[in-house]
């Protein structure tokens, strides 16, 4: 991820704003471009788009009021992480300084960020339940992006997290002396109602739940949503969630029908962004890469995770 070169094209449209405007912050700041690049070519490292990004939008933003978020689902397949992975990294290619915690056992989000698959050190499980310092568990995945990696080793967390007092607070205790270090923490979880998914949804200040637009979707949403309802009264918490259309095919009759459904439902809550179904999203995992490093600036993918990235900005900032 180290070796990602953006365009002023991309860094454009990363930053809702056009090349011109880009190329005018670039030389009030005298930022050098990579060498040996032809002057209409010009092209940018990870930490020089960073900079000009930060000085295109971060600068311009709001403060963020709802900084810790989980990507939440328990069915499995939804897409949860690729979206959770997209949207921490653009994020972060915006200038934002954001921490992510990979709480699934599978440590798919961790591959997708360049974790070794025989990764053997700290977990969250080492900080909840061994008391490992949670700074130790941070990985710099590149400047600006901070990952907590996950392992196998996080199938044995439920029984001794179960027998923890207050055991639905323990990682928000852990997560809360480290919200100013960041702009945003993002948790990806696994597709079970477990007690760690439950730490997360009681950490989070926002719920952001991957809901495909298929037939048995619906459903399974208003079991889920049931469910996360339940467990914040129980808890004494007032439940703040979005659903996030994803895998939307425009062409499917009955993918119209769903998305219409889930957003007569639940009204408000349904984000305006919707992401299609697209190979791009597929091709992504398999290089490792955010969107950015590698599409161009019209695939389909790009521009509904680009739409999905600055709706989360607005509604973190502007919570309802």
């Amino acid at each position: 991820m180290f070796d990602l070169q953006f365009s002023q094209s991309m860094i454009a449209h990363l930053t809702k704003t056009t090349a011109n405007t880009v190329s005018r912050m670039i030389a009030a700041h005298n930022i050098q471009p990579l060498l040996n690049e032809v002057s209409h070519n010009k092209r940018y490292d990870i930490d020089q788009t960073r900079k000009i990004a930060h000085l295109l939008y971060v600068k311009n933003q709001r403060p963020i009021r709802q900084k810790i978020n989980v990507f939440y689902n328990f069915k499995g397949g939804t897409g949860k992480t690729s979206l959770c992975y997209q949207v921490a990294t653009h994020l972060s290619l915006l200038g934002f300084k954001v921490l992510v915690l990979d709480l699934d056992p599978q440590a798919h989000l961790s591959a997708v960020m360049r974790i070794p698959e025989d990764w053997s050190g700290p977990t969250i499980y080492d900080v909840l339940i061994n008391g490992v310092p949670f700074p130790e568990a941070c990985v710099e995945v590149f400047d600006g992006l901070s990952l907590v990696p996950a392992n196998i080793s996080m199938t044995r967390i439920e029984l001794p997290l179960s027998t923890k007092t207050k055991r639905e607070e323990k990682l928000s205790h852990i997560l809360d002396p480290y919200k100013d270090q960041f702009d945003y923490i993002i948790m990806d979880t696994n597709p079970t109602i477990s007690t760690l998914n439950m730490n997360a949804l009681v950490a989070s200040q926002r719920v952001n739940i991957v809901c495909e637009t298929q037939p048995f979707s619906l459903s399974g949403l208003r079991i889920l949503v049931e469910e996360m309802e339940a467990f914040y009264g129980d808890m004494d918490l007032k439940p703040n969630y979005s659903i996030i259309a994803n895998k939307y095919e425009i062409k499917t009759a009955t993918a119209q029908e769903i998305l219409g459904a889930i957003r007569s439902e639940y009204g408000d809550h349904v984000l305006s962004a919707v992401v299609r179904k697209s190979e791009d999203i597929n091709v992504a995992t398999k290089k490792k890469s955010p969107l950015a490093g590698f599409c161009k600036v019209k695939s389909t993918a790009f521009e509904d995770i680009m739409d999905l990235v600055h709706e989360f900005v607005v509604q973190t900032q502007n919570p309802a």
